[in-house]
């Protein structure tokens, strides 16, 4: 689809679409969020195809795409303390709660103990 008929598209639903970027994000968990225990991530891909590229955007990009309807987003919990099988178990319940909105989310995030707290190591 050219853009000039995305516009018009966007118009006619009510959508106004200034910003044709999506900016990618990777989350940099802070001290607070490893004392909660989690972080929020945030992710969109075109709504009409299951197989398009899955973006990771910060709160801002979800927001500014969260009312277009070209466009599936969602927002996971996403553990990052706790036993290593903990995490795992629990992300991939979040990953799992989601999979009808985007079913290749798995295939995105591999690595279920991403962000995980690291301690401190004892010497």
């Amino acid at each position: 689809m050219n853009i000039k008929r995305f516009e018009e598209i966007s118009k006619s639903k009510g959508q106004i679409f200034d910003d044709k970027f999506i900016y990618t994000h990777i989350p940099s968990p802070n001290k607070s969020d490893y004392e909660r225990g989690y972080i929020e991530r945030y992710f969109i891909q075109k709504a009409n195809d299951k197989d398009a590229k899955i973006y990771e955007v910060d709160e801002k990009g979800f927001t500014k795409f969260f009312d277009n309807p070209f466009y599936t987003n969602i927002a996971l919990d996403w553990k990052i303390k706790g036993s290593d099988t903990e995490i795992k178990n629990s992300n991939k319940k979040s990953i799992n709660l989601n999979f009808n909105l985007i079913p290749k989310l798995a295939i995105f995030l591999p690595n279920l103990l991403q962000f995980k707290e690291k301690k401190d190591l004892e010497i």
